[in-house]
């Protein structure tokens, strides 16, 4: 695969694969642009030889090579070469690809991921704060999650360095900020990873950052997801109390009140959970200051900005209501507080 060349968006036809100089009109087909045929009709000699040996490399080869480079321009990136980013996450595609290839029960794959997932998610967010969203909506257009059957395996690092620009952007110039294409980024991935995807899934919660949004409905994506989507929308909707807890606090009275979203989880030993009722769990931490929101990984976004939250007392009272509604306080003490929500 070719590396990842940008250019500026008025050019519709100026994403060019270095090897093969094929032009393509969006950084996805690029990205799912194979050049070794071109390669193999118009290369002779040493060439051909070179592409038959890459051709027999085994995966454990490719992933070896793919990691050296990664390696390589993760340091030329550290030493100011921001341009080397884009192919360093090219790179750590074509590892995790080889990886995944590799018979071993998916050892390989995760040893890869968990060595390089906080280190090109940090690379992508530095980039992203010194040269603002451009860099990150170039890398989203490039791994496109909805433009194949299958996730790009780089998926959950692009969703943890939007995720904690996301939340930063809305922290620091407020929810209009947040770019559109961001939002629907991180809704295409909950919707596309499936609920098996557990580290997916989990990276794309500070979505619930974006509610309030004038362009981008976040409480209707949430609602529309969740009969389907209960494990992820849960966990977004905790976020969502900490960036709007009026507009919070209405989608969780819209959807607990929705007798349409009717499923249930089985737990060991206990009675089914309803998903209305598990919805409520969303409000655990809310009380405390010992219990926030764990995503994206790597990054403390209270700590960054000294943040601190206090539930208002007309948004506790509506959670109450909502409760004793619902008749979920019939298996609640009697002086019950937010913890005894949690599942």
């Amino acid at each position: 695969m070719g590396s990842l060349a940008v250019y500026g968006e008025e050019d519709v036809t100026a994403h060019e694969c270095d090897d093969c100089g094929a032009s393509f009109e969006t950084l996805t087909r690029l990205r799912l642009h194979d050049c070794e045929d071109v390669q193999s009709e118009t290369s002779v000699g040493s060439a051909d030889l070179e592409q038959s040996e890459s051709t027999d490399s085994s995966p454990a080869d490719k992933r070896n090579a793919a990691v050296a480079e990664l390696d390589t321009l993760l340091d030329r990136f550290s030493g100011g070469d921001r341009a080397a980013l884009h192919d360093a996450v090219t790179e750590f595609e074509s590892a995790l690809s080889a990886a995944l290839e590799e018979d071993d029960g998916g050892e390989t794959y995760r040893d890869v991921f968990w060595s390089y997932h906080e280190r090109v998610s940090d690379a992508l967010d530095e980039a992203a704060r010194a040269t603002g969203w451009t860099l990150l909506e170039e890398v989203i257009n490039a791994y496109d999650p909805t433009a194949d059957d299958e996730l790009p395996l780089v998926t959950p690092t692009i969703a943890n360095a939007v995720g904690r620009n996301l939340i930063r952007t809305r922290l620091t110039d407020g929810v209009s900020a947040i770019p559109v294409v961001a939002l629907e980024y991180l809704d295409g991935v909950a919707v596309a990873a499936g609920d098996t995807a557990d580290t997916t899934q989990e990276e794309v919660h500070a979505y619930g950052w974006g509610i309030g949004h004038p362009n981008h409905s976040v409480a209707d994506r949430l609602h529309a997801r969740a009969s389907e989507d209960i494990f992820s929308v849960n966990p977004t909707l905790e976020h969502a109390f900490y960036a709007d807890q009026y507009a919070a606090v209405d989608l969780l009275e819209s959807l607990v009140r929705d007798e349409s979203i009717d499923g249930t989880f089985s737990r060991p030993a206990r009675d089914d959970m309803p998903y209305r009722r598990y919805l409520l769990d969303s409000v655990y931490g809310l009380q405390t200051d010992d219990n926030w929101p764990g995503m994206p990984r790597y990054y403390d976004w209270h700590e960054e900005f000294d943040d601190t939250f206090e539930l208002d007392d007309t948004v506790e009272q509506r959670i109450r209501d909502l409760v004793e509604e619902a008749g979920f306080d019939a298996t609640l003490p009697n002086d019950w507080t937010f913890r005894d929500l949690g599942i």
